[in-house]
């Protein structure tokens, strides 16, 4: 049987169902090591030029983060990444092929769009970087932009430009973390996308996020943002709402994927999800 052919426009509330969400989100780290992140005016920020969903190579190799810590969960096999470490979760990234035999492309070119007017900018900050390859401490934030952002001929935008900060939404904040060869990896992180899609106001919350972000040479970076998204926000979303007509396909898709978070009969009540990203350096206006 072929896979069904779906509309842009319900692709699209498919794409919606997959952001960044929550509220700020804390680890524990040593005194000793916070006491080295004393200079939070050294700050780095980088703001998110692209943004698309991770992909799985036929040998089962994607990039992501170990969000689960137990192996298979609910019959779904985990990953790994190109550098071969195991456990990675990225369900999600399991549909992308269904995706991509319909109008799945044009998705990836409508999150472009939001990110080049400014409706999505999302901003890494990171305090106290006394060393962009090697630093024992810093101090990661993960928030929201404001501004109309100046594309370049290669429609990304363009590096070096200043932004306000989006004060209306959370942030999400995480002490004390380490640079190692130019990699930041901060967990766990939680971050709110609301935004309209056909003038459909939507809000979903990625949850138990790792972000990754790698420095590159001349302020072209990259990295990942990994979660999970709960199977219940998901149905309370598409139930009942005559402007989507492939509702009972996204549940079931979802559910079938469904790798996270077991409840006390073993079902799993959230889907794995990993979008890579580009990012330039950036400012933001004093507050």
């Amino acid at each position: 049987m072929g896979c069904p052919r779906l509309s842009f426009e319900s692709l699209c509330l498919i794409t919606a169902l997959i952001g960044c969400g929550g509220h700020g989100a804390d680890v524990g780290v040593s005194t000793e090591k916070l006491q080295a992140c004393d200079q939070p005016e050294q700050t780095q920020v980088a703001v998110i030029t692209e943004m698309w969903f991770a992909r799985i190579s036929d040998e089962g190799i994607s990039v992501g983060a170990d969000l689960d810590q137990s192996g298979r969960a609910c019959g779904v096999d985990d990953l790994v990444t190109p550098e071969g470490q195991t456990g990675i979760d990225n369900s999600f990234g399991s549909l992308i092929p269904i995706l991509e035999l319909t109008e799945g492309a044009a998705i990836e070119v409508y999150i472009q769009n939001l990110i080049n007017n400014g409706e999505v900018l999302i901003m890494v900050e990171m305090e106290d970087v006394d060393d962009p390859f090697n630093d024992e401490c810093v101090n990661c934030t993960l928030l929201r932009g404001l501004g109309t952002p100046t594309v370049g001929t290669d429609k990304i935008i363009e590096s070096g430009q200043t932004f306000d900060r989006d004060l209306a939404l959370p942030s999400s904040r995480i002490d004390g973390v380490e640079i190692v060869g130019g990699t930041m990896v901060a967990s766990p992180l939680a971050f709110n996308l609301p935004f309209n899609i056909f003038d459909i106001a939507l809000e979903f919350n990625l949850h138990d996020a790792t972000l990754r972000f790698d420095q590159g040479q001349e302020g072209h970076h990259s990295g990942f943002i990994a979660g999970g998204l709960y199977i219940s926000e998901i149905i309370d979303f598409v139930e009942g709402r005559s402007d989507i007509d492939i509702g009972d396909l996204v549940v079931d898709l979802v559910e079938t994927k469904a790798d996270l978070w077991p409840d006390e009969t073993g079902r799993c009540t959230g889907i794995s999800v990993v979008f890579e990203f580009r990012a330039k350096p950036a400012f933001f206006y004093a507050e």
